[in-house]
């Protein structure tokens, strides 16, 4: 038997990250720096083991087959054996990333990178699905890119796709 997630019991993506793992208005545009930056700050806040080994995993699978999932935002990922539990970090840019030098549209202004347990796939499904319905406008790699701080980027998340006031207080739960 098949049992489908309800709005009620879905997983809150902004439960899979804080404030401190989101690069804001980065200026690099080169994607392999932009991602090992990501990787840099997830090892800070959690065992990621070897960054360089983790980087290496992710490019692999970026060069295999790049995640540009939008007009202007990536969902770069990798399953490793090491995990317990799902990582995410998101960078933003004014100006956009080079992600695909392959393609002539190439430039990202989101990249929303999550690491998920080889062991655990469904859980990196239901991440992905929750992150879907919040980005389901077009606009959403323009909308967070032009957010000013990381704590308004994950109230961005948090608040299912909505861009807070700038005086909006932040929840930290």
């Amino acid at each position: 038997m098949i049992v489908m997630a309800t709005e009620k019991d879905s997983l809150r993506f902004s439960s899979l990250f804080t404030p401190a793992e989101v690069l804001c208005q980065t200026p690099e545009t080169d994607r392999d720096k932009a991602l090992l930056e990501l990787l840099l700050r997830l090892a800070r806040q959690h065992d990621l083991g070897d960054v360089e080994e983790v980087h290496a995993a992710v490019l692999a699978r970026e060069t295999d087959l790049p995640t540009v999932v939008a007009p202007g935002m990536a969902m770069p990922h990798a399953r490793l054996e090491a995990l317990e539990e799902i990582l995410v970090a998101v960078a933003t840019s004014r100006e956009g990333i080079v992600y695909d030098a392959s393609q002539s549209d190439n430039r990202v202004k989101l990249i929303i990178l999550t690491l998920a347990p080889k062991i655990a796939p469904g859980a990196y499904l239901q991440a992905i699905s929750s992150l879907a319905r919040i980005c389901q406008d077009p606009a959403t790699a323009d909308t967070v890119a032009e957010l000013a701080t990381p704590e308004q980027v994950w109230t961005f998340f948090d608040q299912g796709g909505t861009t807070p006031p700038e005086d909006a207080p932040v929840r930290d739960d």
